[in-house]
Parts: structure tokens; sequence; C-alpha cells
């Protein structure tokens, strides 16, 4: 339990939370955690790298100048209150998602190279073959300060055997986060999970009838660990209390949606599970956008992966007038209606995405915000759908990364740059002294 005393005679650690029974809140940013006398540490820096499948309309993604960010094409708009913190890379290939002898699967190189810049072995079973992702690298040197080295999240399941492209194993397909060149990192894909991995007790661990008796006796995480959040609400300033209200405010309303999802029954008449999953992802979509902002937030982890969509995802988007499968629309040979389609698809994942920005802006962090000492980095495996090019990558590198990265420009690089040039500038960012990473040829500048 919390220990008010203590707390009044010293700072307040930055590793504090709030502790019920079966359930463990921690701590944003307080003024509380500086030493009254001493300098503030700085805030850590944080990574979170978000794949998009199956590419971008490319003509009305790519700003019409180099230089400063002006005026955005349709599919940036949406992160126009925050371009200044942005920065559009243009020129930049990935060859290890390209065939090299092994014909198609372009979809499952995309998503195993697009972290790794490694060719993947062509097979369907165990003999995977890949690389150490970027995410992966950075987990290794920043995990151990935290709960968890590293979160990997997806929208939709991930099965890890079995054929998914064109002769090569799920496993490619569903990952983009590698541990070694033979392991991916598996993903979560229910944001329920992913609320309990974070706001659950690690040294009260439950069995899944114990965990549903549970949440039925405390219906929040909040309502167990009230009596902690009291006491150290009375022993804050004012400035402090509203800090821990908001986030805890935040904490409860993500909750409250998760369970309004769990209560939600079936339409009649009954639908299919992929149009009921279609239907429910803007909802599933936030909701994991907030949970990487609450893991950010309260350190629970420093480096994450999202992926939008399984390589080739073909799911539906009916809520923005798209009730065909992406993969299929993807394919648009030059058709207006497809192209209309890859529009939409495109534009509603820009809109999410600047949510989640402007969410990371507007949490304190240390002596600035949580965009301010986090690198966030959005893009995909594959330009263009129809012609399934590994070069010409859409991708965003958003945030200052603690100061290491100066945005607010479209980079326009020379034809076929390596991505892992890019990699290699995040991980020196991030304190690495690495020569290469991948097939890099050096350090893009980020400042």
């Amino acid at each position: 339990m919390f220990d008010v005393p203590t707390f009044r005679n010293r700072a307040l650690d930055r590793r504090s939370f709030l502790r019920g029974a079966g359930a463990l809140v921690a701590l944003p940013w307080l003024d509380a955690m500086q030493p009254a006398l001493g300098a503030l540490a700085p805030a850590p820096r944080r990574a979170l790298f978000v794949f998009a499948p199956n590419g971008k309309k490319m003509d009305e993604w790519t700003p019409a100048a180099a230089g400063k960010l002006g005026a955005l094409p349709f599919l940036l708009e949406p992160l126009a209150p925050l371009q200044r913190r942005v920065t559009v890379f243009s020129g930049l290939a990935i060859d290890g998602g390209r065939a090299h002898g092994d014909g198609p699967g372009d979809h499952a190189r995309a998503a195993s190279s697009f972290l790794t810049c490694a060719h993947p072995r062509k097979t369907g079973g165990a003999d995977l073959q890949a690389g150490v992702s970027i995410d992966q690298v950075l987990a290794a040197r920043l995990g151990a300060a935290t709960a968890f080295p590293s979160l990997e999240l997806g929208m939709e399941r991930g099965a890890q055997a079995g054929i998914c492209d064109s002769g090569y194993s799920c496993a490619y397909s569903n990952n983009v986060s590698w541990r070694t060149p033979t392991t991916p990192a598996g993903k979560e894909h229910e944001p329920r999970a992913v609320f309990a991995r974070l706001f659950g007790d690690p040294e009260q661990a439950l069995d899944a009838a114990a965990a549903q008796a549970q949440r039925q006796h405390t219906k929040s995480v909040l309502d167990a660990v009230r009596a902690d959040a009291n006491a150290l609400r009375g022993a804050l300033g004012g400035g402090d209390r509203a800090k821990l209200d908001d986030y805890l405010t935040a904490v409860r309303e993500l909750e409250r949606r998760l369970q309004r999802a769990d209560s939600e029954t079936p339409p009649a008449p009954a639908a299919s599970p992929e149009l009921l999953a279609a239907r429910s992802l803007p909802e599933r979509l936030a909701a994991m956008y907030e949970l990487l902002a609450l893991a950010f937030a309260a350190d629970r982890t420093r480096i994450a992966t999202f992926m939008l969509g399984n390589a080739g995802s073909n799911r539906s988007y009916p809520f923005v007038g798209v009730p065909d499968g992406h993969h299929e629309v993807s394919h648009h040979g030059r058709k207006p209606e497809k192209l209309a389609a890859i529009r939409a698809i495109n534009r509603f994942h820009v809109e999410q995405f600047a949510t989640f920005l402007q969410r990371l802006a507007g949490q304190r962090d240390g002596d600035g915000d949580l965009l301010a000492n986090t690198l966030v980095l959005y893009g995909s495996g594959i330009s263009d759908g129809d012609r399934h090019n590994h070069d010409d990558l859409p991708v965003l590198l958003c945030g200052e990364g603690g100061g290491r990265h100066r945005p607010g420009a479209h980079v326009r690089l020379a034809k076929a740059t390596p991505m892992a040039n890019l990699y290699l500038a995040v991980l020196h960012a991030f304190g690495g002294d690495e020569p290469r990473f991948g097939d890099s040829t050096g350090p893009l500048a980020l400042r």
C-alpha cells in the first residue's frame, strides 16, 4: 500500500504505483517525482513502430515539394495540427521485401522485412529465417527498465503456422517484431487482454475463472486501488492532484469502453463474425491507441509495435463506405471505384493515427509531453498495393525523441535509400553506436 508519511519526507519514486486486489496501476509523471533541490531527471525516450498493410494511394500521400511542410496532401491532412512535429520521408526502400528469385509473396515479405530489413527464407514450415527487428534491438537495450521490455499489438489475430502467402509461412505475414532471426514476437490483438496485462497485478496472477469473479466483485481496477489512490491524492499538491485525476479518469473511461464492448450483443439478424469485427474496428482501434498512450505515460514499456492489419489484410471498412476487402481493392488496376476505396481506408487510418499523436502531445511527461520524448514511426512495407513495390515507401517519423529528431519537413531522399539507414539513425538516437543495421549504408540525419 502507498506510504504517505514516507512520501512526505522525500520525492515520490518514479516507479510508484497504486495496488489493490489483483490490480496494479502505475503512475504518470507528477511534479512530486522531482527532488526538491535536485535537477529534474530527463524523461525516458520511447519508440513506437506502426505498420499499415497494403500500401497507400501515393499520389495523395506525398507532399508536392521537399523541405518545410506546407499544405499537406489529402491523406496527410489530419496531421495538419501537428505537422511541425512530423517528418515525411520519400525515397526509402526495403530490398529485403523484393523477390530475389523467390517469386510471389510480396505481402509476407513486406511485413517480415518491415522492421528487420532482412529477406525472409521462403518456407511454410518451422525453418523460419528473417532478422532481428529494430524494436527488439531497442528492447534489449532499454527493456530492463520497465515491466514490459516491449509490447507487440495488432488489430488481427496472428497464426504462427500454415501458409498465408504464396508458400510463405503465416508467421511472416502476421508479425513485424522478431526477437531472433528465427523467432517472431507474437502480438496481442484483444484490447481487453492488453488492459489486463497493463493493469493486472503480476504478483496475483489469476486463472480465467478467478479473473472473471474478480471483475464481478470489483467492477474496475480503480475500485481495487481506491484506498491507495485516496491516500496519494491527499498527499499531493493541487496541480498533481489534477494530473492524477485526469490520468485515472482516462484509465476508467477506457475500462468502461472495454466493458461496454464485452456486454454488447450481436445485432439481429445475426451477422457474420467478419462483419461484426469490421463494425467494431473503430472502437477497438481507438482502444488500442489509448492503451499504448497509457503504457507510455505510466512507463510500463518504452518500446512497442502495432500492426493495423496483417500483411495482405482483406478486412472490410463499411463504416467509411468500403464493404469490400482492403487487399481486394488495393489491386485497383486504376479503376476509379477501387482507388476511391483505398483513399477512404488510407484516410481513416491517418485520422486515427493523428488522434493518437494529439493524445501523446496532450500528456505531460517530465518537462515536456509524451510526443516530445517519443519517436513514432508509421509506414508500410509496400508503396502501391497494385504494383507490390518495395521502394518509395510511405513513411512518417513523428515526435522529437527527447530532442534527437527535428521534425517538420518532407525529406526527399535519393531513390532506393535503404530503410535501414533510418533505423540506424533511430538506434543512434537511443544511445547506440552500431555501425550497421540490416543493409544500411549509413545513418540518416534526424536533426
